[in-house]
């Protein structure tokens, strides 16, 4: 599990994120992000129906939880982020969504290089 202090949790915080945020794709996942003032990571999860019933929705969160809580050190801090799980997630393997979130999560660190 996320630390509390680590968690996106309300539907404004989401809202905000999917606005002004700027967006990175990978394969199984697309990661929205905003830089904060607060010098925290904080991080939600979104899966849709599309992905499939409530145990394979559950099944992506927990992965996704997993992976980010494991490399967390790979975002930039004071980064706000949403990962977004797309339809094809469900047929992935855990190497496979590994990889591929590893990769979203350092592109991000990548652009906030960028942005100065």
């Amino acid at each position: 599990m996320l630390d509390k202090a680590n968690r996106l949790k309300k539907r404004k915080e989401f809202g905000y994120i999917y606005r002004n945020g700027e967006s990175v794709y990978g394969k199984y996942v697309v990661a929205c992000y905003t830089f904060n003032k607060f010098r925290k990571i904080k991080v939600g999860f979104a899966v849709s129906k599309k992905v499939g019933k409530a145990y394979m929705r559950n099944l992506v969160k927990r992965r996704m939880r997993a992976i980010v809580r494991e490399n967390m050190t790979l975002m930039p801090i004071a980064t706000n982020c949403v990962f977004i799980a797309k339809p094809n997630i469900a047929e992935a393997a855990w190497d496979d969504l590994k990889r591929d979130m590893l990769s979203v999560m350092s592109n991000i660190g990548l652009r906030k290089g960028q942005d100065k």
